[in-house]
């Protein structure tokens, strides 16, 4: 026995974020089958929550795998394709959700130039039932000649449909929680797999005749299948294949065994693993009517192996990279047969089996000969076409210089609530205090829009009453108000909101407007009593005498400031959302105090921001800031800094081990339940207190790890909080103070920022790439240090090692920038390193 290895040939790496529907993790949301439009190559239909993504895989890396993207309006359940519509010669896509089906034709419209195409999912038919669904089969039942849809419901009821039209429903009394259904296309049979470990096989004339019997009153329904199997183990999946021109094969899966039938229940053999199995996929090579052709049975392990048996031997067995929920087989126009798996994690994988592992699978020879007329010809096309891009990109161009006119945008902030300060206790947002936003949309030629849409994105606590608003018809002038508040007691970390508005014109072209507009202070701070000792300070001078901060806080009347102020130019706010104050003073210099470097931010863009908008309003153009940093404070900025990152990995760590944890229960739960329903469903029934107990105990846990979770996800956002505010302050002293742009541009989008938010934490996996391509390019590191620092490719970002690694990379860095911001008298070799200040985990 030969071993062979998996070398992955491309891999189309597109998250699906949360895989968290029952559908996703069986596997059931992945269908891999070509279409006219798409003849050349297979497509693979994937869906994730309510979004449907189709994928066109291909050999070139630099090109998109994704061809559409399409929104439901209700979770995918299963996907499906057949033939399901009267005279359609392409084949169409079943979607199943919860309480209907859609079915779905994938048509490709060639675009205006050259280049263009596009990728339109037509609605063919939608149809709604009672029960909710679980699975979906297809087929010619009845040797029809197209295919019919049969619905289990949660039940396990069948319910059998052609196209829109109900044709009749079989109710099992022996079923306590469904199980795989499949249809047998040439004996016209189904098989139904049922809670008591049993597989049964009706014909499709016996369910249409158990219908019609169970309807009938005081008629006792006798259920005789064809042939039953009794497997001992709930099955996980079946999949039928024609392997001969008079029979089909069956293949089922339970937990520790694969059976392989003939349609007539006779058995072909059997296989015992020494793994549990999570999925399968049969494929044969050759043709089902020839003589010589082979069945194979791929078996992908919970350790992240696939097997490949023929009959009961192992032909191949290799490692996957990952585990695999689903496995299936594509034929792509440049690899005749390539290997799907949907992984925990949401990826999709196109490999290949191979018996030479390269690296570069990509790259040519260097040997091989190139004719050079032949590369001048063909730069030349490329040329042509680009220069036909280019001149039908210009007469768009053209077109827009008009469109640009077509509306015209204005943002304006309102006021607070107009009650006096002293009514809003401090520390209290339970008295909710809002402003209103409005939007003024102005159109010269409404009848040259087709829509608008409008999205406010906005930073926890901060939420705004609408989040995405469409208006259809455009008239000469919208008016659109929204309510701005704060949604919760968390720290601020943006106080300002972005506006960004959707313009499709009457062409379809569309144009994309964003805004940013800063809040007022008074929705997230009052002014309270001064604050005298604060453990940090951070000053910075102008080129400009210094103000007084009556001229700067505006929107504070001045019997507001006056009524907490003792000293002069010397204001303290206080959050509403916390304890925390800031200190803002105004001498020979600013300076803004605070307990943490975090809390002050907020403030501190308020207050350079109006400085900013002040000598804006009165003509200086040369405006400048200049911070005062010394060698203790870049190293506590630094300090602080690499505290919150480790702050943030940690409570990342202790999420993703709770969520490990549950996942471990609730399969648990479910093995627990279905072995107990099997005791309760034997005559006679056998004795579950044990396994109640055992029930009984594990919902308790996976209850008590629910809740830590949720408590988890508040702890990562929190931090991830501290970091982004921590973050924002460094980025805006490196933009003052650097003379190289590029380099802060560098640094600014490596950080990203803008990705920590409520949902999505991922931020130490989005930066570990850009901050290795900095350290190494930007500030050209040895090769020996490329090699000391670079991460461990076969473990996670936040893996002891490669945190600790990714820690001192984030030192070597912002150590370096801030160093070089220090002022010119200070002597730059006061700056410590700052590593053994953070404890690596």
């Amino acid at each position: 026995m030969s071993l062979f290895k998996v070398r992955q040939w491309w891999s189309n790496e597109k998250s699906l974020s949360e895989v968290c529907d029952e559908g996703t993790q069986n596997g059931k949301c992945i269908k891999v089958d070509r279409f006219n439009s798409h003849s050349d190559s297979d497509c693979v239909i994937v869906g994730q929550g309510s979004l449907l993504k189709i994928y066109k895989p291909n050999s070139e890396n630099d090109n998109s795998h994704s061809i559409l993207e399409s929104q439901l309006n209700d979770v995918v359940l299963q996907i499906e394709t057949g033939k399901f519509v009267a005279d359609s010669s392409d084949r169409q896509i079943l979607i199943l959700h919860p309480k209907r089906y859609a079915i779905y034709m994938l048509e490709r419209k060639t675009g205006q130039i050259d280049v263009g195409e596009q990728n339109v999912l037509s609605p063919m038919i939608s149809h709604l039932f009672t029960r909710r669904a679980f699975s979906t089969t297809c087929g010619p039942f009845g040797y029809s000649k197209r295919d019919l849809i049969c619905i289990q419901a949660v039940d396990g009821t069948l319910s059998f449909f052609d196209q829109d039209t109900f044709l009749f429903m079989c109710v099992f009394n022996d079923i306590l929680i469904p199980g795989p259904v499949h249809f047998i296309t040439n004996s016209d049979q189904f098989i139904i797999c049922k809670s008591t470990w049993i597989m049964e096989i009706y014909s499709y004339q016996q369910l249409g005749e158990l219908s019609e019997l169970s309807a009938r009153p005081n008629r006792k329904n006798i259920n005789i299948p064809q042939w039953i199997y009794n497997a001992g183990e709930e099955i996980i999946s079946i999949q039928v294949i024609r392997t001969s021109s008079s029979f089909s094969s069956i293949v089922a899966v339970g937990e520790r065994h694969l059976y392989c039938f003939q349609d007539n229940g006779l058995m072909k053999f059997m296989i015992r693993f020494d793994y549990m199995p999570i999925c399968f996929h049969a494929y044969l090579i050759g043709w089902y009517y020839e003589p010589n052709s082979r069945l194979l049975i791929m078996v992908a392990s919970d350790d992240s192996k696939l097997n490949i048996y023929e009959g009961t031997s192992l032909l191949w067995s290799c490692d996957l990279t990952h585990r695999p929920i689903s496995i299936a087989r594509c034929y792509l126009n440049a690899l005749p047969g390539g290997i799907v798996t949907l992984s925990t994690n949401g990826i999709i994988n196109v490999s290949f089996l191979g018996t030479e592992p390269d690296l570069n699978a990509n790259g040519k020879p260097m040997n091989d000969f190139v004719d050079p007329d032949q590369i001048q010809d063909e730069l030349d096309d490329v040329e042509n076409s680009l220069q036909k891009v280019m001149d039908a990109r210009k007469e768009f161009d053209d077109e827009d210089t008009e469109s640009d006119q077509i509306v015209n945008i204005k943002v304006e902030i309102g006021k607070t609530n107009d009650d006096p300060i002293s009514n809003y206790p401090a520390n209290n947002i339970d008295t909710l205090q809002t402003c209103s936003m409005v939007v003024i949309l102005s159109c010269n030629n409404p009848n040259s829009i087709q829509s608008i849409q409008i999205t406010y994105d906005c930073a926890s606590p901060i939420a705004c009453s609408d989040t995405t608003l469409c208006f259809e018809n455009v008239n000469g002038t919208e008016i659109i108000e929204t309510q701005v508040y704060l949604s919760s007691d968390a720290d601020i970390s943006d106080c300002g909101i972005n506006i960004v508005i959707s313009i499709v014109d009457i062409k379809g072209k569309i144009k994309i407007i964003s805004k940013r507009v800063s809040l007022p202070l008074k929705l997230y701070c009052v002014p309270v009593e001064n604050v005298s000792e604060n453990n940090i300070k951070l000053s910075f001078k102008t080129n400009q005498p210094c103000l007084d901060l009556s001229e700067i806080f505006t929107e504070f009347t001045e019997e507001d400031l006056t009524r907490y102020t003792t000293v002069k130019n010397n204001l303290t706010f206080k959050y509403r959302t916390s304890n925390n104050t800031v200190t803002v003073k105004s001498n020979d210099l600013y300076t803004i105090e605070a307990n943490d470097f975090s809390i002050m931010y907020p403030i501190f863009e308020y207050f350079v921001n109006n400085l900013k908008i002040y000598y804006a309003r009165t003509g200086v153009t040369d405006f400048k800031i200049n911070f005062n940093l010394d060698g203790e404070l870049i190293k506590l900025i630094l300090h602080t800094f690499l505290k919150s990152i480790e702050s943030h990995a940690k409570e990342r760590i202790k999420m993703k081990s709770l969520e490990n944890d549950l996942n471990v229960l609730q399969r648990q739960f479910t093995l627990v339940q279905k072995r107990l329903l099997v005791q309760y469903g034997s005559l006679p029934p056998g004795n579950c207190d044990a396994l109640e107990f055992l029930m009984n105990d594990t919902h308790e846990r996976i209850k008590t790890v629910a809740y830590g979770i949720m408590q988890s996800k508040r702890y990562v956002f929190s931090a991830g909080n501290i970091l982004r505010r921590i973050g924002s302050i460094i980025i805006y002293i490196l933009k003052e103070k650097l003379n190289d742009e590029f380099k802060v541009k560098l640094v600014e989008e490596m950080l990203s920022l803008h990705t920590l938010n409520d949902q999505f934490q991922e931020w130490e996996e989005n930066v570990a790439q850009g901050l290795s391509y900095i350290l190494n390019k930007v500030f050209k590191k040895t090769e020996k240090d490329k090699e000391k620092l670079a991460p461990v490719t076969d473990q996670d970002i936040l893996s002891q090692t490669n945190l600790k690694k990714f820690l001192k990379q984030m030192r070597i860095v912002f150590e370096k920038l801030l160093t070089d911001c220090q002022d010119n008298n200070e002597v730059k070799s006061n700056v410590t390193r700052t590593e053994e200040f953070v404890e690596v985990i």
